[in-house]
């Protein structure tokens, strides 16, 4: 039986070259406990779904295009099969840039929870 091992994730159907370590948040319901004198429930609310990664900076990777992406669609495809998808996502955080190894970039993707294709 294979486990995850490796994700791919791209933007509007465009490979990012992320390295290891990608993160997925689905999202959706989040679900709070409501307490009464006799019982227990709970009180519910949208969780947005988040894709984080690091990609190194290429020749060819446009940081600004990164920063200003809104709109977008973001699949995290896992080896073991699933793929999920992430629309409506836009970039959270204003990006940094860190020489050395490759010139990593943190990247975090947020959007409507994930869907995931079957």
């Amino acid at each position: 039986m294979q486990y995850l091992g490796r994700a791919t994730i791209r933007t509007n159907g465009e490979y990012l070259p992320s390295k290891k370590g990608a993160k997925l948040h689905l999202g959706g319901a989040k679900r709070s406990p409501v307490v009464t004198n006799f019982s227990v429930g709970y009180a519910e609310e949208n969780d947005p779904a988040m894709v984080e990664c690091v990609v190194p900076l290429a020749r060819d990777l446009s940081l600004t295009s990164l920063r200003n992406l809104v709109d977008a669609v973001v699949t995290f495809e896992c080896d073991s099969g699933q793929i999920y998808v992430v629309r409506g996502a836009f970039v959270t955080d204003c990006l940094e840039l860190t020489d050395g190894e490759g010139g990593d970039v943190q990247l975090k993707f947020c959007g409507e929870a994930a869907e995931e294709l079957i």
